[in-house]
């Protein structure tokens, strides 16, 4: 997995160095047909990592959000060119580039670019988490009160009692631009646990190995494992297996 993993972090500097271009010039966007912006560095970057996945590894797949190049392939890279796009193009400096491979529905590398911070996340199945080369592990709360958990405000919830049971709970709630970005806080010990009821497997995949290689644990909304290479049921991170079980608890009436 290495050679993976040093492609995969060469294509993440290229997209960062494109990301800080276009930051400091100013960022002109559209709107999609599902309401969500995108920017002309989205694009770029999307292909970018579909040009250079496949000069390296000509029979694998790429699935962006921007753009997909698919290949009847075990192997797919799974790609979010800037997650955080809202923030992004109002200048706000929290948003990230994504890239995991995924082998048979499992992620097998991640590798996460903060270009703001010049911070890169790596991990590959089974070689732990590290932050520009250091290893980084997550929080060891089990208990939910005085935690903090990120959520992308009521988007995905069936009702808004999970807001009512967190606050009785003494849950500290935040809110960022980027999942993946918040996912990294989770891997880093920062806050203790991320819920989306509803995302893609773009702000999942490499989100998925990077907290678990760091020593957290991961699912879909339900607490159960699904693949990464298609359409998912949410993901929910914590730092550890005893707060992942509370964490599902808390949101199960409300998912």
């Amino acid at each position: 997995m290495q050679d993976y993993l040093e492609v995969a972090t060469k294509i993440a500097y290229e997209a960062g160095t494109i990301m800080k271009e276009v930051f400091a010039q100013g960022v002109a966007h559209t709107i999609k047909s599902d309401h969500s912006p995108v920017t002309d560095a989205d694009k770029r970057i999307n292909e970018l990592v579909i040009q250079r996945i496949g000069q390296a590894y000509p029979t694998d797949s790429v699935l962006g959000e921007e753009g997909r190049e698919m290949q009847e392939s075990s192997h797919t890279w799974v790609c979010d060119p800037i997650d955080g796009t809202a923030a992004f193009m109002r200048g706000i400096p929290v948003s990230v580039f994504s890239l995991a491979l995924v082998v048979d529905g499992e992620p097998q590398i991640g590798v996460v670019y903060d270009p703001h911070l010049d911070r890169l996340y790596t991990a590959s199945k089974g070689g732990g988490a590290f932050m520009n080369g250091t290893p980084i592990l997550t929080a060891e709360n089990t208990e939910l009160a005085h935690s903090y958990i990120e959520t992308d405000g009521h988007s995905g919830f069936k009702n808004l009692s999970f807001f009512e049971r967190a606050l009785a709970a003494d849950v500290r709630l935040l809110s960022f631009s980027s999942t993946i970005y918040a996912h990294m806080l989770v891997a880093t010990g920062q806050i203790q646990g991320v819920v989306f009821p509803r995302t893609s497997p773009w702000d999942a995949a490499s989100a998925k190995i990077i907290v678990e290689e760091a020593g957290g644990t991961t699912s879909d909304v339900h607490g159960k494992n699904q693949r990464y290479d298609r359409d998912i049921s949410g993901l929910v991170s914590s730092c550890s297996e005893a707060f992942h079980k509370n964490l599902l608890a808390l949101i199960a009436p409300s998912v």
